[in-house]
């Protein structure tokens, strides 16, 4: 009898701590439930983590310059030949000179205002046109040539066309430095970017004339458009508002004189 009760009592202590270990087991499973939901809550919360909706902006361009090349009117004025506004790598890749036209630029146009060489010397006709180009006039000098392909060995056509701006002996310069002119107006524009969408920005060029008292005047929209009138309107305001002073430009004489520069904005594959 006694034996008989002892089995019974072993019998129901171990089915206690099946009972016992299942509960606890299934207690656990649903306490590891709920932190893996946590987990999951903040790893949607995780600074880290790129919000795949952001709208990227463009790499972008700011630059302040004459509206071309600059060339002091004492160098176009006593140029002789093509060579006198060509780099060492743009001369050593001519072979032979087909054509040479010197023509003034009025307007962003071509005008008719022209000339034409068949060698690298030029023309008394073209020396003439540079000749009685002013501060701020602007040509192109187009080189037709044949240059050697370093591949094949074979003549081929090619042609050159740099458009040049004629500019006072001592240019125009902000007091503060160039590097600090673009870092205003890049500071001062970031918040008109946020519209842009995608790559459909344009470029866009606005003049502006530093005068001989050293201040901002004529800023006008030049050419192009940015695409975001927002974007366009904000830059005219910036520039008539650039704060400090400029060193204003000066001629052969050292006499101070206006100067037109141009500011020139878009996307860095574009300008």
């Amino acid at each position: 009898m006694k034996k008989g009760i002892i089995s019974f009592n072993i019998k129901l202590a171990i089915l206690s701590l099946l009972i016992f270990g299942f509960t606890n087991c299934i207690s656990n499973t649903e306490v590891i439930s709920e932190d893996s939901s946590n987990s999951k809550d903040l790893a949607l919360e995780d600074p880290n983590i790129k919000d795949t909706n952001t709208k990227s902006i463009p790499d972008l361009y700011y630059g302040v310059d004459a509206r071309f090349a600059a060339v002091k009117k004492e160098d176009v004025h006593s140029a002789t030949t093509i060579y006198d506004f060509l780099n060492d790598g743009e001369k050593a890749q001519i072979e032979y000179i087909n054509s040479v036209d010197v023509i003034i630029v009025k307007d962003n146009q071509l005008s008719q205002i022209r000339a034409r060489g068949t060698s690298a010397k030029l023309t008394d006709a073209q020396k003439e046109i540079l000749k009685a180009t002013d501060y701020f006039s602007h040509f192109t000098i187009r080189t037709e040539f044949k240059s050697k392909n370093k591949e094949t060995g074979k003549l081929e056509e090619r042609f050159f066309g740099p458009h040049i701006t004629v500019v006072p002996e001592k240019q125009a310069t902000y007091y503060e430095g160039k590097d600090a002119l673009i870092e205003y107006l890049k500071v001062n524009s970031k918040e008109s970017m946020k519209v842009i969408k995608g790559d459909d920005l344009g470029a866009i060029k606005l003049s502006f004339v530093i005068s001989k008292e050293g201040s901002v005047k004529d800023v006008k929209h030049d050419a192009m458009t940015t695409g975001y009138p927002s974007i366009d309107k904000k830059f005219i305001q910036l520039l008539e508002n650039i704060p400090g002073k400029w060193i204003p430009a000066e001629n052969v004489k050292g006499e101070k004189i206006d100067q037109e520069l141009v500011f020139t904005f878009g996307p860095r594959d574009g300008c």
